[in-house]
């Protein structure tokens, strides 16, 4: 499936953050799926959902701060045959609610998506209430669930109304706040399985990110000279299928001398993900990651949290380069 790149597009829809993105898109996108009915937890603003509400009230439910009931409701909404789309934020969807999600999405199977709003870092100056680094250390370990982490917000709304049509229990990750940096420049395939070429020149480093930090990763490799950027290839993960990325993701690996994760999340996300594959596939690289430290940071706003995970532009950057002087 092929997605065609609109330079006009990406500048409109980055410019309104994941969040707003989510919302407008579903509001979009209902009219061509007419059994489609969005669940929240008392998140309706936060989750951009204020023109859908208004636009479809009859397919809008508010299940309050009961995230519990939402799970467990829009579950039951997709058993009788609906379309369901449930959100809210990261930590009250995926920690409060872990032993619903675990077996209407896990063990039932049923299609639901499912949103995690500001997952990562984000809100890190409301504290660790409103972080979430440990949901796709949980969600990786529930079987039957596909996730996707957009990389931005033109991914988001080009990818989603296909997510639908794939009927399958689905965790959608969003990072980052607003005025997404744009990430994508041209036109890209997606399969629901593998990564997305961003920039490839070299077989020394491959790099690969998911979320809206790929963008640091992107300002990292423009901060270096040709001589270090001709060693590098930079490639997104906006997609883990459990059962067939690792067959793409070997295969991807295998090209390489050096790889380097980047993820905004604890241990047990993308790269213990990547860690279980090089080792499956007694792959012959030199594994780095960069991702939240296993204890809980100083509190404060989205950059500063960034910088304390070497998730930063700078910290990428000197990474890059202690990597490939090896």
């Amino acid at each position: 499936m092929n997605i065609e790149f609109s330079q006009k597009q990406s500048k409109k829809f980055n410019n309104l953050g994941l969040r707003a993105t989510y919302g407008i898109s579903i509001c979009k996108i209902k009219d061509s799926f007419e059994d489609l009915s969005v669940f929240t937890a008392d998140t309706s603003t936060s989750a951009g959902l204020d023109r859908f509400r208004n636009k479809f009230p009859e397919s809008f439910f508010d299940c309050g701060i009961a995230e519990q009931c939402m799970v467990s409701t829009a579950a039951g909404y997709v058993e009788e045959g609906g379309i369901a789309l449930a959100s809210t934020f990261a930590p009250f969807l995926i920690l409060r609610s872990a032993e619903q999600v675990r077996l209407t999405m896990g063990y039932m199977n049923l299609p639901l998506i499912v949103t995690g709003l500001a997952s990562g870092v984000a809100l890190g100056y409301l504290g660790y209430t409103h972080c979430c680094v440990e949901d796709l250390s949980l969600i990786l370990n529930i079987p039957n669930i596909l996730t996707y982490i957009p990389s931005d917000c033109f991914e988001l709304n080009s990818v989603l109304p296909h997510l639908i049509t794939q009927k399958k229990p689905t965790y959608i990750r969003l990072t980052g706040l607003s005025k997404i940096q744009p990430l994508h420049q041209k036109s890209f395939n997606i399969d629901f399985v593998s990564p997305l070429e961003i920039f490839s020149k070299g077989k020394n480093l491959l790099i690969l990110s998911s979320g809206t930090i790929s963008s640091n990763v992107v300002n990292a490799i423009n901060n270096l000279d040709n001589n270090y950027q001709n060693q590098i290839s930079h490639f997104v993960m906006p997609f883990i299928n459990q059962t067939e990325s690792p067959e793409v993701l070997s295969k991807l690996l295998g090209e390489f001398k050096n790889v380097l994760v980047l993820e905004e999340g604890m241990y047990g996300g993308v790269p213990s993900f990547i860690s279980k594959i090089i080792s499956d596939y007694s792959i012959n690289i030199r594994f780095k990651y960069n991702s939240h430290p296993n204890n809980f940071l100083k509190c404060g706003s989205y950059e500063f949290m960034l910088r304390q995970c070497e998730l930063d532009v700078q910290s990428i950057t000197s990474r890059i380069i202690n990597i490939l002087n090896i």
